[in-house]
């Protein structure tokens, strides 16, 4: 018997960005990468915070034009439809969490923040401290949360149809958040 082992997504086998234009969906940039970013698309419109700030309203084509040209190997999880709350709303709501923070901080806040935050709000997954992506996006799992997931650039990174996100210690995460954070001040 084969069964799929933790931190694992199963990959639907046809792109079609036309699905990207409705619904939730958690988009994991350099998705290979340890740690990865997170942002959401509602409705074809991106927000994250990152290390320069808020990322609010980036339209999805903008945000294909930037994965294709820059090669990001990319996840697009789609996130079951709340049943009562409208894309719009969740999406103010989105945005209102992201505007929390000033910007990815050393211990601070770092892309996961303001997601878990909107997570707790629309699925009820209650918001840990120091989880990371690979166990919050587990827990979504595991809650039958998550209905498909899309990947551009990540062919030869599928065995059997799924994707292995990586796994990392919240002491390499506020390492590379410092890291990444000295190099931006720098610049």
């Amino acid at each position: 018997m084969i069964t799929s082992s933790a931190y694992t997504l199963n990959i639907t086998d046809s792109f079609n960005h036309d699905l990207l234009l409705k619904d939730t969906w958690l988009v994991i940039l350099h998705a290979s990468r340890t740690p990865p970013h997170v942002g959401i698309l509602i409705n074809g419109n991106y927000n994250s915070l990152t290390i320069k700030g808020h990322e609010l309203n980036i339209d999805i084509k903008v945000l294909l034009k930037t994965i294709q040209q820059k090669k990001i190997d990319t996840l697009f999880i789609k996130l079951k439809k709340h049943p009562v709350f409208s894309l719009d709303y969740q999406k103010e709501i989105c945005q209102y969490y992201i505007q929390q923070y000033k910007q990815v901080q050393v211990n601070q806040a770092s892309c996961l923040s303001p997601i878990k935050l909107f997570i707790q709000e629309f699925y009820a997954i209650s918001e840990l401290k120091n989880e990371l992506l690979f166990e919050l996006v587990e827990r979504l799992k595991q809650n039958n949360y998550i209905t498909t997931t899309l990947g551009i650039g990540i062919k030869n990174k599928i065995s059997d149809n799924s994707f292995s996100l990586p796994t990392y210690s919240n002491e390499q995460l506020q390492e590379i958040i410092k890291t990444e954070s000295d190099n931006y001040n720098k610049a």
